[in-house]
């Protein structure tokens, strides 16, 4: 009897973590946007319909993106969704955050992930656009994803994007946790950017 109830417990494991490889997307930034003289990066190759933390349905393009209007993105990979959520509190810029998330498991993202940053920034008066597939981050023809970066692009009135900075924030500090004045020093150096 014990023995058959390892088996099963043996065989339920083998079949989640199969399950969890099986559904893990292939690298969505294998179609790569050059940018060079002829294909600049532009808000005509960003993705029309968002899915937002915090809204029940997807907003369209014209909600975020126009043309005349100065804005700034900033992709968060996984640690850097720790710091930014309180952005908000340091500068009044007009900024939108995507949340780079196109490689993590399906299943993970389904159960963990996307309840996670509705609640990170619940709060938050910033934006924040879940790229779950990968849409984004390919139309910027971004392919790193290391796990405590974080990139900042412009988009100029002209609808062109150029980048203007790239960092590093403290490594595992989405699992940690962050500290206040470690949080507030950072932020404080960033807004600065824009």
């Amino acid at each position: 009897m014990i023995k058959n109830i390892l088996k099963i417990v043996i065989l339920g494991i083998i079949g989640f973590a199969l399950l969890v490889y099986l559904t893990a997307p292939k690298n969505p930034n294998s179609v790569e946007v050059s940018q060079n003289s002829k294909n600049v990066l532009n808000i005509d190759y960003i993705p029309r319909y968002f899915e937002v933390a915090g809204k029940s349905s997807y907003l369209p393009f014209e909600t975020f993106f126009q043309k005349g209007a100065e804005k700034y993105i900033v992709v968060l990979n996984h640690d850097s969704l720790a710091l930014f959520k309180d952005l908000y509190k340091y500068t009044n810029k007009n900024i939108v955050l995507v949340a780079n998330i196109s490689n993590t498991p399906w299943l993970i993202k389904k159960f963990a992930v996307n309840g996670k940053l509705d609640e990170m920034y619940k709060s938050s008066a910033v934006p924040l656009i879940v790229d779950s597939n990968g849409s984004f981050i390919n139309s910027l023809a971004l392919n790193d994803n290391t796990q405590n970066k974080y990139f900042i692009y412009k988009i100029n009135v002209d609808g062109t994007i150029v980048k203007v900075n790239e960092g590093l924030v403290e490594l595992n500090i989405l699992e940690k946790g962050i500290s206040e004045e470690y949080s507030k020093n950072s932020l404080e150096q960033i807004v600065k950017i824009f």
